[in-house]
């Protein structure tokens, strides 16, 4: 969703209090027991607080010093369901179904978010109407009636735009004058006014994901292709364009940037990152790059399928071992477990049984444990693996490396020690194992 929070700047509330408290309620709550509470600082998300479910509802506290502004509830990481409103300084109560929440969304309180939350639906619902014409009209034979159908929505829009203009301009979509043609004219037009409304100096959208938002559905949806060597030119030429008209505002850039470093390594884009970073990010003034946030996108490339899996070291009989020097097998599999995962449980016996026999396969099995408490008694009977405690669990080195995050993930090498695949399900793994 295109959001604009510059009427949180213009009915902000400087009343100190203790603590606030965002109370949630999720109908119908599809079985999410648990809340967690980011506030939005451009590209970064800043850690509040978290919640699980009492009486059927979720309470939130917000500590005394947080910052008005753009404020991020997930409650379903995994599938990226969250959703966004504006925190003003008072406490506040909403309820909304899960699978659409911001259309949904219920306020008891908080005029910014109601207001917000009414120009959504307003224009979204006018919007759709212009834009469902606009595909009818490519393929009529009559397209007069629909000319004019155009002409009336689009003026039924605009009447009701310019009452929002003053607090949410940025979200402001460019509809042509005129109904266009073609498909080929009408994404012109487009692309030529995206940003039109958006002015990247005004730095109460800093505080806002508006920047950052626009920019992501530029390249990613707005520049896309069917064909991959045509999509890498287009995105390329559209984050060219997009710093362009940032221009010198580095602020802004590092912000954007940070979020498209984030996008592309998530994909594992490999010749995206190094564009963003040797063409832009590389170039921003020192105080403005972020070591740590470059060596977290590095290290979340690091297992990208086609690189050389990150090193991993154990002890057996007082010597140290490495998967660097380990030779004589086709294959290597890298499996990250725990004791305390029922999943794991499950299937890690059942790739056991699966691979035992087979010489041309090296198993390398780390358990991400709290203690050691439990690891020999599960580990005992799979002695034709190569087991590996990793004790800190998630804080764990070799999880740390690999980008660990949840039991079991399989990881799959080649001889020569290349990812080659990275299996999400059991299933999806024994089969690569049968055909092999």
């Amino acid at each position: 969703m295109k959001k604009i929070v510059l009427v949180a700047l213009l009915i902000l509330s400087f009343t100190v209090k203790a603590q606030d408290t965002i109370r949630v309620k999720m109908t119908p709550n599809e079985g999410y027991k648990w809340l967690m509470l980011y506030k939005i600082n451009g590209a970064k998300q800043q850690y509040i607080s978290n919640a699980t479910i009492g009486n059927s509802e979720f309470k939130l506290p917000v500590p005394k010093g947080n910052a008005t502004g753009m404020y991020r509830l997930y409650y379903d990481m995994e599938n990226g369901g969250y959703f966004d409103f504006i925190y003003n300084q008072e406490s506040i109560s909403v309820s909304f179904n899960p699978n659409l929440p911001e259309q949904t969304a219920e306020f008891e309180k908080s005029e910014e978010n109601k207001l917000l939350q009414s120009y959504f639906n307003s224009i979204l619902e006018k919007q759709t109407k212009i834009d469902s014409v606009q595909i009818a009209y490519f393929d009529a034979v009559d397209k007069k009636p629909l000319q004019k159908m155009y002409v009336d929505r689009l003026k039924d829009l605009n009447s009701m735009q310019q009452y929002f203009e003053n607090i949410i301009k940025a979200t402001k979509k460019y509809n042509n004058p005129k109904i266009a043609e073609t498909v080929e004219s009408y994404l012109k037009t487009l692309k030529t006014h995206f940003f039109d409304t958006i002015d990247f100096s005004n730095k109460v959208l800093l505080n806002s994901s508006v920047f950052v938002d626009k920019v992501i559905e530029y390249v990613f949806y707005i520049n896309s292709s069917e064909d991959p060597k045509t999509e890498k030119k287009l995105r390329e030429r559209s984050i060219n364009d997009a710093m362009s008209i940032i221009g010198e505002n580095n602020e802004v850039k590092v912000e954007i940037l940070s979020s498209l470093l984030y996008a592309y390594a998530g994909q594992e884009e490999l010749e995206a990152v190094d564009f963003l970073k040797n063409g832009y990010y590389n170039q921003l003034p020192e105080e403005l790059k972020d070591a740590k946030f470059i060596s977290d996108i590095d290290r979340m490339l690091g297992v990208t399928i086609g690189r050389v899996a990150p090193e991993i070291t154990w002890m057996k009989d007082g010597k140290t071992k490495r998967l660097s020097e380990h030779e004589g097998v086709e294959n290597y599999i890298i499996t990250f477990w725990s004791t305390s995962c029922s999943h794991c449980l499950e299937e890690i016996p059942e790739l056991y049984k699966a691979t035992k026999d087979n010489e041309n396969l090296k198993v390398i099995a780390v358990a991400l444990e709290e203690d050691k408490f439990g690891f020999e008694h599960h580990t005992e009977k799979m002695d034709k693996w190569t087991h590996i405690l990793g004790l800190k669990k998630w804080k764990n080195e070799i999880a740390k490396r690999y980008e660990v995050h949840a039991t079991p993930s399989y990881f799959v090498l080649d001889k020569d020690k290349k990812i080659i695949t990275k299996p999400e399900e059991l299933a999806e793994l024994l089969e690569f194992l049968s055909k092999e």
